[in-house]
C-alpha cells in the first residue's frame, strides 16, 4: 500500500513540475529522444530562456536529430555561453550538410577546414576531408585516438528522405548505428 502511495505521490509530483523541470529531470535520465520530443513541444514557451533551448538542444544532439538545432541556433544569443553553443551546433549542422553535399552529390569537400569537435559526426567528418574514398559506396575509417573502433559511413534513405549512416564499430562487432 506505502509502494502506492508514493508511486501516486511521485508521479503527481512530476505532472506538477513545471516543463522546465521535466525537460531537465529526463535529461538527467540519459532519455534524450524523449528529452528533444519534449523540448520541442514546450518550445515555443521558451524561446527566450537560453538554459531550457541549450538542454533541448544537447538532447537532439545526442538523439541524432542534428536537423533540429536550427531554431536552437537562431535563438541562442544572449549569453557568451549561449553563443559558444550556437557557434558548436552550427558547425556539426554544416559539417552534415557538407558530408550529404559530398555522399550525393559528389561535391567536393576535400580541401575545406573547419572547426572540430569530439562529436561523432564532426570525428568522421574530419576522417573524410582527410580520405575521402571516393570510390567507395560505404566509407571506412579508423578512429586515430583508438585503433579497436571503426567506422563506417553511408549514404541511408528511408521513406523518401535522403540522409546520412555512420555505423561505428568496436573490434569488428557493430556498437551503435547512426542515422542523420
Amino acid at each position: 500500500m506505502n509502494r502506492l502511495f508514493l508511486l501516486l505521490v511521485s508521479l503527481s509530483i512530476s505532472l506538477l513540475a513545471d516543463p522546465k523541470q521535466q525537460l531537465f529531470n529526463l535529461y538527467q535520465q540519459g532519455n534524450y529522444l524523449q528529452t528533444c520530443n519534449f523540448g520541442l513541444k514546450n518550445f515555443s514557451s521558451y524561446t527566450n530562456d537560453e538554459a531550457y533551448v541549450s538542454l533541448y538542444a544537447f538532447s537532439c544532439l545526442k538523439a541524432d536529430l542534428v536537423d533540429r538545432l536550427a531554431a536552437p541556433i537562431m535563438t541562442l544569443n544572449q549569453t557568451k555561453e549561449a553563443r559558444a553553443n550556437t557557434a558548436y551546433f552550427s558547425v556539426i549542422v554544416m559539417q552534415k550538410k557538407l558530408l550529404m553535399q559530398a555522399l550525393y552529390d559528389n561535391k567536393p569537400i576535400k580541401d575545406l577546414t573547419f572547426p572540430t569537435s569530439s562529436y561523432l559526426l564532426s570525428k568522421v567528418f574530419d576522417l573524410y576531408l582527410k580520405n575521402p574514398q571516393l570510390t567507395q559506396f560505404i566509407k571506412e575509417y579508423q578512429d586515430p585516438s583508438d585503433s579497436r573502433m571503426r567506422y563506417k559511413l553511408y549514404a541511408a534513405e528511408s521513406n523518401g528522405r535522403k540522409s546520412i549512416a555512420i555505423d561505428e564499430y568496436y573490434d569488428k562487432i557493430l556498437t551503435h548505428h547512426h542515422v542523420y
